[in-house]
């Protein structure tokens, strides 16, 4: 199985998870869930800024800055209270922790999803942006959204497709050379 096929498999299980956490009834804006997408939106950031701090310790931060492309805009849609801002970040939050899981599978010998060398400063990113991510996950299940289910659906696949996208643009040779 090539790079990219495993990072569509992985892609998938992202948006299912995605689903899978967004999958509870509508639920309207009210205080504490105001608070859940506040903890959704600092741990999108964390998540965003943990990658671009491995981006600079690997000296490949052009490649880290294209992977964490879709960010920007799940964080706008979060930080405008917007209903569609957990229904973007569950599938980058989801992305990320698999990603991680992979890498730590590899780390482990347990499996090679993944590959490569990582220094210790990354081993310890990589903690980071998983419970980064699995905490974000868990507001995002608490927060729930109102966005209808249909709506909810092609949100969450169109942010895991943005993200295979912004990876698959990140190993492209006028980026990843860089």
């Amino acid at each position: 199985m090539s790079f990219i096929q495993r990072f569509i498999v992985l892609t998938v299980l992202a948006a299912v998870i995605g689903l899978v956490v967004l999958a509870r009834t509508r639920r309207p804006l009210t205080q504490g869930r105001t608070e859940s997408i506040v903890a959704v939106t600092l741990c999108l950031s964390t998540v965003m800024v943990a990658l671009l701090v491995v981006g600079v310790v690997s000296d490949t931060l052009l490649r880290h800055v294209a992977q964490v492309a879709p960010f920007p805009l799940a964080l706008g849609l979060l930080w405008q209270r917007s209903e569609w801002g957990v229904a973007a970040a569950s599938p980058l939050l989801a992305f990320w922790l698999l990603v991680m899981g992979a890498i730590w599978l590899f780390l482990l010998g347990l499996a090679r999803i993944v590959s490569g060398t990582f220094t210790p400063i990354e081993i310890a990113l990589t903690i980071v942006i998983a419970a980064a991510a699995a905490t974000g996950l868990v507001a995002s299940y608490r927060r729930g959204t109102a966005v209808p289910g249909f709506r909810r659906v092609i949100a969450i696949a169109g942010f895991a497709l943005l993200q295979l996208g912004a990876l698959w643009l990140s190993t492209q040779p006028f980026i990843a050379s860089r």
